[in-house]
């Protein structure tokens, strides 16, 4: 075995084996003074109703109050791979979601109450006379199911039912209607995509992330619903569009929008199908620029091999896709 750095070297440490020069792995806890619940290091996972895990922290100590308590919640973001079960990667770009409270309390014991159901590394810490207390624990989520997933979607049936419709069709292409990777951690994409709806523009908060039922009034209310103003403003520029025609440019501007679906036809004073793109039928979101000199008058098959520009990720390829899968149902 070649040479490595050590990182920590214990006097103290129980020998496993007498391979010479062989690795032990071994878990450090960075938790201070003593506890009576919960262990250090603990799993609890928020579950499928999303609802926060009872998580009862409790001292051990002579010292009288009042006590200095602090807490601290972050999740690191990481990406995941398209095969569950996979390590997570670096995301496009970094980020950390985090929270923090603190209060003063008589009592020894504290039921964890953030206000919010999130999820990551669950930091807490007291103050107790001259001596500081510090556990951490982890929360993780629990996959609510498609069936679960609906019966939400339903409740905004009366105010928005097409949008309805249309988060149904982006939860099934994104995530098949999966909130979580197989770590119980939320989904997220190369691009900084979360949870069912896969969005990243407008930005989700941490909550938003993490409640499945929080991650989906997101979706209705503030992603779709602004995606749908775009689509419109797009449309009202010449008008004529049937709300078929709304939807479907609504799906172009969640997935970027750099083509429509729909142009405008001068001469027949219609909105027609975007000729000037051509999608691969095998993929969700990609296509090639047919006003490309590379490109003209290629075939698919061509085009794939690579005797053209390379391909582009493009709204007008997604909207195409879901269409066609919603036809073959």
């Amino acid at each position: 075995m070649n040479k490595s750095n050590v990182v920590a070297k214990s006097d103290c440490a129980g020998s496993t084996n007498k391979i010479k020069g062989s690795l032990v792995k071994c878990e450090v806890t960075l938790d201070v003074g003593e506890w009576i619940s919960p262990e250090a290091g603990s799993t609890f996972k928020i579950d499928s109703e999303a609802v926060f895990p009872e998580i009862n922290f409790e001292l051990n100590t002579d010292a009288p109050g009042p006590y200095q308590w602090s807490w601290d919640i972050k999740w690191n973001v990481l990406a995941c791979p398209q095969r569950r079960d996979r390590k997570r990667f670096k995301a496009k770009k970094s980020k950390l979601y985090s929270m923090t409270g603190q209060f003063t309390s008589e009592s020894k014991k504290w039921k964890a109450n953030l206000n919010q159901v999130v999820g990551g590394e669950l930091t807490v810490r007291v103050k107790a006379g001259s001596k500081n207390f510090v556990r951490k624990v982890n929360v993780l989520g629990s996959e609510p199911g498609e069936l679960k997933i609906k019966e939400e979607l339903a409740k905004y049936c009366v105010g928005q039912p097409r949008d309805v419709e249309l988060a149904k069709k982006i939860f099934k292409q994104e995530s098949k209607f999966c909130h979580f990777y197989s770590d119980s951690e939320p989904l997220v994409s190369f691009d900084n995509g979360y949870g069912l709806g896969q969005a990243t523009n407008p930005v989700p908060s941490f909550e938003q992330v993490w409640n499945w039922r929080a991650h989906i009034k997101y979706i209705l209310t503030e992603v779709i619903k602004e995606k749908r103003l775009f689509a419109k403003d797009y449309l009202n520029k010449y008008g004529n569009y049937t709300d078929e025609d709304l939807d479907i440019e609504t799906l172009v501007f969640y997935n970027g929008a750099n083509y429509h679906y729909l142009v405008w036809d001068s001469k027949g004073k219609k909105w027609i199908e975007n000729e000037q793109v051509l999608c691969d039928p095998d993929q969700s979101n990609t296509g090639w620029d047919m006003t490309s000199g590379s490109n003209k008058g290629k075939s698919i098959a061509q085009l794939r091999k690579g005797e053209g520009d390379k391909p582009k990720y493009t709204g007008r390829c997604y909207a195409e896709h879901i269409k066609n899968q919603e036809a073959t149902k």
